[in-house]
């Protein structure tokens, strides 16, 4: 019985160990280093970032953010409440970009980003 319950002990100490589950706390620093990356345009960060169901859509924002010269602005992201197997994050700050010789402004805090935990990271999965 000693056995058998030291194994199982040295079982949760090794899954603790190797990333078995992401820290929550991890969520709002994934979905700002989505955002930095999107901001440089730059798609294959941007796709190691995502989850699986939304690379396709990191490719279509990576496209559109380089034409428009995008700049981060005061970026915070604080870790909001569970949905299901995601974490909603908000975020403060502004994306800045140009475009046609106007500079334009999207308010991030209309945003509700979607968090979920793939291979043992947080990773951008959408927004609302």
């Amino acid at each position: 019985m000693i056995k058998r319950n030291f194994m199982v002990l040295l079982g949760v100490a090794l899954l603790a160990c190797s990333g078995g589950s992401a820290d929550i706390t991890a969520a709002p620093k994934a979905i700002e280093a989505y955002l930095q990356a999107r901001v440089k345009a730059d798609v294959d960060k941007m796709i190691a970032l995502s989850c699986a169901d939304w690379e396709a859509k990191a490719r279509v924002e990576a496209t559109s953010a380089k034409s428009q010269n995008e700049q981060l602005q005061d970026v915070v992201c604080t870790l909001g409440a569970a949905d299901g197997n995601a974490q909603l994050v908000k975020c403060s700050g502004k994306i800045l970009n140009s475009y046609n010789g106007e500079t334009r402004e999207r308010n991030l805090s209309e945003f509700t980003f979607r968090a979920i935990a793939e291979g043992g990271e947080w990773r951008m999965c959408g927004y609302q």
